[in-house]
């Protein structure tokens, strides 16, 4: 999870969670210390201060690290969560038929986000794919949240082995539950992409392919 994906809101909130744990934090010890210790109450509020820098700096990196499924920290911070495992169906022209028809394919994502980045594995029957670039964007103005990400995966045949790189856009809808969006490659195919959220918990799950279920999901 080596990309960091932040909005100019989002950093200031980030920002802003440091600072608040800081005053928190500080005044916190700059009060045990004057009222229990008897200091001084400026020298106290000014030591209390100075803790309270280490340990929001400890606390903040605890929690940006930490997976990111805390709902009222998405609704205060802004950053939606899309962390979990979801499953669907990409609806594609790879394979289809002469007359403009479509092939629906099941497809699992396995997304882990932190709140200062995340990364997406997706699986399908006969092909992984894992993705290079990523950005989550929320557009306030219009109440929008879009998952943009450039992706790239082998395409395995009996007598072709071709590196292939795609793009996509989903957007995120229903609540936070819902992924979909069109997506295009380079082989060359596209087509739409329509996900569920299954569950939240993904640890260790990528290490292997994940099982694709039957799912119901609306073209």
């Amino acid at each position: 999870m080596a990309n960091i994906a932040l909005s100019t809101g989002e950093f200031k909130k980030a920002l802003l969670f440091v600072s608040i744990t800081t005053i928190a934090i500080g005044g916190l010890v700059g009060s045990v210390r004057h009222f229990g210790f008897g200091d001084n109450g400026i020298q106290a509020l000014t030591l209390g201060l100075g803790s309270g820098v280490s340990w929001a700096i400890a606390v903040s990196v605890w929690a940006f690290q930490r997976p990111w499924t805390t709902k009222w920290l998405a609704r205060w911070t802004g950053r939606p969560i899309i962390h979990g495992v979801w499953f669907g169906h990409l609806r594609t022209n790879y394979g289809a038929s002469n007359d403009g028809g479509s092939t629906a394919i099941p497809i699992a994502f396995v997304i882990k986000q932190t709140y200062l980045g995340y990364s997406l594995l997706s699986y399908t029957e006969r092909q992984d794919s894992e993705t290079l670039i990523e950005s989550l964007s929320v557009d306030d103005r219009h109440n929008t949240i879009h998952l943009r990400y450039i992706y790239e995966f082998y395409i395995r045949k009996p007598n072709e082995r071709k590196l292939t790189t795609g793009a996509a856009e989903l957007k995120l809808i229903e609540g936070g539950k819902r992924l979909f969006g069109h997506y295009l490659t380079n082989s060359p195919t596209q087509g739409f992409a329509d996900l569920v959220l299954v569950q939240r918990e993904c640890h260790g799950i990528d290490s292997k392919r994940p099982a694709l279920p039957p799912v119901t999901v609306r073209l």
